[in-house]
């Protein structure tokens, strides 16, 4: 297979958990939609459309996905609801996405912290601690590789954004 392209994005600022009586139920801020919407038109102009988006169902995360898919005018066919997801920790996280060759060359998953940033701290070529931000993104890249034997410590290249970030990509 060709070069292969994961994008991690944490949700956009969501509603405080005091303000929801169920956690899966916060939904995104003004502030949060509007993350979302700017780290989507951020993919675009950099060329880097997901082939597929694959969210917790959860309503910030799905949310955020959904408003990042319409940004980068992804068929809805393309988003899909992942429970496994949820609050999910970077193990469960690396196995949804290495159970299965997938078609698409660039994958984007929407989740939560501190799974995704677990994740994002082993990419390689300079693996180190990844805090990401609500609304943050990393996206690593392998030259030559396969979903099912993927390795995160093999990147040969990532790179990180957040909204707040005025040295964001061009």
């Amino acid at each position: 297979m060709g070069p292969l392209r994961l994008t991690l994005l944490r949700h956009g600022q969501a509603q405080p958990i005091e303000s929801c009586a169920v956690d899966y139920e916060r939904a995104l801020t003004r502030r949060g939609a509007n993350e979302a919407q700017e780290m989507g038109g951020r993919l675009v102009r950099r060329g880097l459309v997901p082939d597929l988006i694959l969210a917790s169902p959860a309503e910030r995360t799905w949310t955020t996905a959904s408003i990042v898919a319409g940004a980068c005018d992804i068929d809805p066919k393309s988003l899909r609801g992942a429970r496994e997801l949820y609050l999910a920790s970077p193990e469960s996280i690396w196995q949804l996405l290495c159970r299965r060759n997938w078609a698409a060359h660039h994958v984007l998953i929407c989740g939560h912290n501190p799974g995704l940033s677990q994740v994002a701290s082993r990419f390689g070529p300079s693996p180190g601690a990844r805090d990401l931000p609500t609304a943050g993104l990393v996206t690593a890249q392998w030259r030559h590789a396969a979903w099912v034997t993927l390795q995160p410590e093999a990147a040969d290249a990532c790179d990180l954004d957040d909204p707040e970030s005025m040295d964001h990509w061009p």
